[in-house]
Order: structure tokens, then C-alpha cells, then sequence
């Protein structure tokens, strides 16, 4: 069983039981028990769970994201000018897909203005965004609300997304690495980026520099998947090498300082 494999098999039995133990979990994946620790070492550091003698207990945000506000706060005016440097690749006539994160909304503040868009997401900040541009058709997938997120999850949005014609997606994600790919902090993100990828005949993933070298519990597509990759002047260029030689065309997002609030001076 992989390692990522492993560590979602304890987050579920975390949820069903409230509770687990070293040496079960040891004896259920036929791992050391060193190896059981470094795994609730990595899901208490990504909030999931709180380590105690012998094992690990749930917390109460063992399945929820920060809260979006939060986030949004978080490498701000990094994400407008990725966001900037995104809205560049849209075109009159695109049909563009839009998920969930900050990263995202912040693109989408800079094609509010566009012309002959269609725009499907599965956030209701995005919708809220783009209200009022007659020229922007907007799709929202409806599903299951997942408040500390504004956005919809589950099989209903999985299937909405499968059944549009997608241009370009535009997503970013938990973590990137070479060796996990592209991963979220829950399985139901995922499988809608999931989706959002399979469906899009370009992939422009939208991730500062903080993302990088981080890997999250669910695995969303390899970095394989991904057309173009914007980040910011803040990644390291080592790392940004890394991807190159992969194949992933790099776009390094750099401007104008941010004005008050919010937008790019």
C-alpha cells in the first residue's frame, strides 16, 4: 500500500472509530510501527489529528479545510498577480472551468470584464464574483454545500463537470510535488479537480510559492496533467527546474506592488 494510500485509510478509520493506535495500524498495513508514527507525525502537522500515547485521536477538523477567509489572506497579493497573469490566457469564446480555491478567485476578479465566456464552477464565490457581466454565461454545477469552503462537492457536481465541453481549467490545489502530483486536504476536492482536469483539453494549475514540495492527503491528477503551471517570483528556481524537466511549461506571475483593497495597482 502506498504511503498516501495509508495515511487516508487512517483519517477514515479516525472518522469511523474517533480513535486509533500504533500498534493496530502497524499490524493492519504489515508496516513498522516507526512507520505508522511518522504518518500521524505528517496528518497532526496538516491538522488532521491529534497524537497521543500509543496512537491518535480525531479532531473536530479532522475532514474540514481552513476557513476561506483565512486563506484568502494567505500570500494575498502573490495570488493577484498569478491571477492576473492567468486571465491573460482567456480568450472570447472560451469555455473555461473555475474551482474553489483563493488563488482562483483571485483570477477571476481580473475577467469580470471579458466578452463571449462561459464560465462553470462549483464555488459560489466565483458566481458572486461574475454577477452582473451579461456577457459572462456562468454555470454553476450545484451539490453538496461545504460551507467552510462556499463551494459544492459530490457525485452531482462530478457529473455536471462531465458533461460540458471544457476549453481550459483553471485549479489550484493543497500541495504540488513531482512524486504525488497535484493533491487537496479532502477526497471530496479532489475528485471534482479530478474531474475538472479529465474533462479540460488544457490544465493551467495556479499555485504560489508555498504550495510547492507540500503533498496533501488526496492525490487530484500527476503533474503530468498539467499544460501550464503559473506560480510566483517567491518559488524557489531549483524547484521550478524540477518541473521543467518534466515537461511543464513555468509562468512566473510578477507586477505592479497591491493597492488597497485588494486589487493590483
Amino acid at each position: 500500500m502506498r504511503a498516501e494510500d495509508r495515511r487516508r485509510e487512517i483519517i477514515r478509520r479516525l472518522d469511523d472509530q474517533g480513535i486509533v493506535r500504533v500498534s493496530e495500524l502497524s499490524s493492519a498495513f504489515e508496516v513498522t510501527e516507526e512507520t505508522i508514527r511518522r504518518d500521524l507525525e505528517r496528518l497532526e502537522k496538516e491538522g488532521y489529528l491529534q497524537r497521543t500515547h500509543g496512537g491518535a485521536i480525531k479532531i473536530a477538523s479532522t475532514q474540514e479545510e481552513t476557513a476561506f477567509h483565512i486563506r484568502n489572506m494567505r500570500n494575498r497579493y502573490e495570488k493577484q498577480l498569478i491571477g492576473r497573469k492567468a486571465a491573460e490566457l482567456v480568450r472570447p469564446g472560451d469555455v473555461i472551468v473555475v474551482d474553489a480555491s483563493t488563488t482562483a478567485l483571485q483570477f477571476v476578479n481580473f475577467i469580470k470584464d471579458k466578452k463571449d465566456l462561459v464560465v462553470i464552477t462549483h464555488a459560489l464565490k466565483v458566481v458572486m464574483a461574475l454577477v452582473g457581466n451579461p456577457d459572462i454565461t456562468v454555470i454553476c454545477t450545484g451539490g453538496t454545500l461545504h460551507s467552510r469552503t462556499f463551494s459544492f462537492v459530490g457525485p452531482l457536481v462530478e457529473k455536471a463537470l462531465a458533461s460540458y465541453n471544457i476549453n481550459k481549467a483553471f485549479i489550484s490545489c493543497k500541495g504540488v510535488t513531482l512524486e504525488e502530483g497535484i493533491t487537496e486536504s479532502t477526497e471530496a476536492q479532489a475528485r471534482v479537480k479530478a474531474q475538472m482536469v479529465e474533462g479540460a483539453k488544457e490544465v493551467i494549475l495556479l499555485v504560489d510559492h508555498d504550495k510547492f514540495g507540500t503533498a496533501a492527503l488526496a492525490t487530484v491528477a500527476p503533474v503530468r496533467a498539467v499544460d501550464k503551471l503559473i506560480t510566483d517570483a517567491a518559488t524557489p528556481e531549483e524547484e521550478l527546474a524540477k518541473f521543467r524537466r518534466a515537461g511543464i511549461e513555468i509562468v512566473v506571475a510578477e507586477g505592479a506592488k497591491a493597492a488597497p483593497g485588494g486589487c493590483l495597482a
